[in-house]
C-alpha cells in the first residue's frame, strides 16, 4: 500500500514537471518569435544606408525581436521610381528612408512621422565639371543644357532643395533649357548636359575617376540647409505598435553608430551580401562614401538621430515661401522618443513587489537627481550642437569667412538703413584673375589653397565692422557700412596690392595671382538693392576688360596697374 501511494505521488510530480516544461517551452518560443517588418530605402544598396545593414547583420534587430527586410529603391521592373513614402503609406513597408521633402507630403495631409535625422546636412548638390567653365547657378542662363528634376518635368520624387536654391539665385525656372535627368553620369561627361542633380557622397568620385574635375554647387551656399537622409514611418504604425517603432528606431541608430565606427567591415558586408547598382560601386567607392557621410552626419558633435525642432521650423518656412506647402504641423510630424518616465511605468509593478517602500523612496530621489544631471548635460550638448550648426550655416566651409547667404541678408539690411537715414555705404566685388588656369595648371586642391590664402590676406586688412564673404567660386564681396567711396579707394588699393604680392606655397610650388575689383557706393538713384549690386558687378567686369589686376570705380578716376 505504501509503495502504491508513493508511485501515485511520483506520477503526479512527473505530470506537474511535464506541464511546467511544456508551458516554459511555449513561453520561450513566444519570446523567440520575431516580428517581421520592412524598411524601404530610397535608392540602390550602398553605404548611404549602412546603419540598417549593420543593425541587421550584427543582430541588433534580432536582439529586440525584429525580423527586418531591407528593400532597395531606385526603379521597379516597369521603370517607375520606387517612392519610399508610397511604400510606407500603403503598408508595403513599415519604415522608410527619405529626404526632407517628406514635410511636403505631411503638409498635404499624408500621416508621416520623422523618427530620426540620420544626416544633419543634405548631400544634395548641383554637379558640373571644369570643362563647362561655370560654378554658379546664376551662370546657367536659358541656353546651357541642364538636367534637373523640376516641377512638371520629373517623376514622383521632388527636388525641393534645387527649386529653393535656384529661386534664391534669381533663376527663372520657366526659361531654363532643362530635360528630365536620366541619372546617368555619362550624360554630363559627354556634354549631353552640363548640370545634373547629384549627391556629394557619390558622383564626384566617379567624375574624378573619369579624369575630370568635379565642380560642386551646394544649396547651402544659397542659404538652403536641409537635413539629409531621415528615418520615418506612418502615424498608424506609431499609434498601433509604438513598442515596435521604438525598438526599430533604437536598433537602427545603434546600427548607424556601429557602421560609422567600423566602415571597412560594413563595406565588406555590403559588397558580399547586397547587390549594388553596378560593379563600380566597389569597396573603394563605399569607403569614399562613408568618409563623406561622416562629415554630413557630424556625429562627433551631434547625437545620431537628433531632431532639432528649430531647424525643421526654418525648413517649413522655406517650403511656405516657395509655395510648396500652405500649412504644417511639426507636433504631429516629429517623433518624441520614449523617456525614462515610460520605463518607470513599465517596471513600477515589479518594483513595488520586490523592494520595501523605503528603498522605493530612495530610488525615486536618486532617479530625480540623475534625471536632472542628465537633462543638464543634454541641454549643454544640444546648445553646443545648435551653436555648431549655426556656425556651419553662416560660414563658407572652404575659407572660413561669411557665406553668400549671410552677405545677402546684411546687404539688404544696410541698403534699407542707408536709404532711411541717408547714410553712405560702399560695396566691393573682387574676383581672382584667370582662376581656371590656376586649377588647370596646379590642380583643384591648389586652387582651394589660393582661395583660402586670398581670404586670409584680405581679411587682415578689413575693419571689424566690415563684412567679408565668399559670394561663389572665386568671387568675393566686401560690405563697408557708413563708408563713402572716397574713403574706400585706399582700402581697395591695399587689397589689390597685398594679393598681387601674395605667394601661395603648395606642394613646394609658389603660386602667384592677381585680382580685379569693382567698387561703388549707394546712390540716391538706387531704388532697390539690385541697382547697387549690378553696378558693382558691371564695374568688376569692366576691370577685367581693362586688362585685370585693376580697380574700376563708379565715379572717380579708375585705378589700374
Amino acid at each position: 500500500m505504501h509503495q502504491f501511494v508513493c508511485s501515485r505521488m511520483n506520477s503526479r510530480v512527473v505530470v506537474i514537471v511535464a506541464v511546467f516544461l511544456l508551458f516554459f517551452t511555449f513561453e520561450v518560443q513566444a519570446q523567440n518569435k520575431l516580428t517581421p517588418v520592412a524598411i524601404q530605402l530610397q535608392w540602390n544598396h550602398q553605404f548611404q544606408f549602412a546603419g540598417y545593414y549593420a543593425a541587421k547583420e550584427k543582430g541588433f534587430y534580432k536582439e529586440v525581436g525584429l525580423d527586418v527586410t531591407i528593400k532597395d529603391g531606385g526603379y521597379d521592373s516597369t521603370g517607375h521610381a520606387v517612392v519610399p513614402e508610397a511604400e510606407v503609406l500603403f503598408n508595403r513597408a513599415q519604415f522608410g528612408s527619405t529626404r526632407t521633402d517628406l514635410l511636403i507630403n505631411h503638409g498635404q495631409g499624408l500621416p508621416f512621422v520623422v523618427l530620426a535625422n540620420i544626416m544633419q546636412h543634405s548631400p544634395y548638390i548641383f554637379l558640373t565639371t571644369d570643362q563647362y567653365d561655370f560654378d554658379r547657378l546664376e551662370d546657367i542662363g536659358p541656353y546651357r543644357p541642364i538636367s534637373l528634376n523640376l516641377p512638371s518635368d520629373g517623376d514622383e520624387r521632388m527636388d525641393a532643395e534645387a527649386i529653393a536654391a535656384l529661386k534664391v539665385a534669381g533663376v527663372d525656372l520657366t526659361s531654363l533649357n532643362n530635360h528630365f535627368p536620366t541619372w546617368e553620369l555619362d550624360d554630363l561627361l559627354s556634354g549631353h548636359t552640363q548640370l545634373i542633380p547629384s549627391y556629394s557622397t557619390d558622383e564626384p568620385y566617379f567624375v574624378e575617376k573619369a579624369g575630370h574635375t568635379p565642380i560642386l554647387i551646394e544649396p547651402r551656399v544659397y542659404g538652403i540647409d536641409f537635413y539629409g537622409d531621415l528615418l520615418f514611418t506612418r502615424q498608424k504604425m506609431l499609434d498601433e505598435q509604438p513598442e515596435i517603432v521604438e525598438k526599430f528606431r533604437a536598433a537602427s541608430l545603434r546600427g548607424w553608430k556601429y557602421a560609422m565606427d567600423n566602415p571597412e567591415e560594413i563595406a565588406d558586408i555590403i559588397v558580399k551580401n547586397y547587390k549594388t547598382r553596378r560593379a563600380a560601386y566597389d569597396k573603394d567607392f563605399l569607403l569614399y562614401e562613408a568618409k563623406q557621410i561622416k562629415k554630413l552626419m557630424n556625429s562627433d558633435v551631434i547625437e545620431i538621430g537628433y531632431i532639432n525642432r528649430e531647424r525643421w521650423q526654418k525648413i517649413a518656412e522655406t517650403y511656405l515661401s516657395l509655395g510648396l506647402i500652405d500649412q504644417y504641423n511639426l507636433d504631429s510630424f516629429l517623433y518624441v522618443p520614449a523617456g525614462a518616465e515610460d520605463l518607470w511605468i513599465e517596471y513600477k509593478h515589479w518594483i513595488q513587489l520586490l523592494i520595501i517602500p523605503f528603498l522605493v523612496a530612495v530610488g525615486i530621489i536618486w532617479y530625480l537627481f540623475s534625471l536632472t544631471a542628465a537633462l543638464r548635460r543634454e541641454i549643454s550638448k544640444r546648445r553646443l550642437a545648435e551653436k555648431t550648426l549655426k556656425v556651419q550655416a553662416e560660414l563658407d566651409s572652404l575659407t572660413g569667412i561669411s557665406n553668400r547667404y549671410v552677405f545677402q541678408q546684411n546687404l539688404e539690411k544696410e541698403f534699407a538703413r542707408a536709404r532711411r537715414y541717408h547714410q553712405s555705404f560702399s560695396l566691393m566685388i573682387m574676383d581672382i584673375d584667370l582662376f581656371k588656369e590656376v586649377n588647370d595648371k596646379y590642380g583643384h586642391q591648389a586652387g582651394d589653397e589660393v582661395l583660402r590664402s586670398l581670404a586670409s590676406v584680405t581679411n587682415n586688412l578689413l575693419r571689424s565692422t566690415d563684412l567679408f564673404a565668399r559670394y561663389g567660386g572665386e568671387e568675393f564681396v566686401v560690405l563697408l557700412p557708413n563708408t563713402p567711396l572716397n574713403e574706400t579707394i585706399g582700402l581697395a588699393e591695399r587689397i589689390l596690392y597685398a594679393n598681387r604680392h601674395n605667394s601661395v606655397v603648395y606642394s613646394g610650388l609658389s603660386i602667384r595671382y592677381t585680382i580685379s575689383i569693382g567698387l561703388t557706393e549707394i546712390l540716391d538713384s538706387d531704388r532697390v538693392v539690385d541697382d547697387l549690386f549690378k553696378r558693382s558687378d558691371d564695374l568688376l567686369y569692366a576691370a577685367k576688360d581693362a586688362g585685370r589686376d585693376c580697380i574700376r570705380l563708379s565715379h572717380t578716376s579708375d585705378k589700374c596697374s
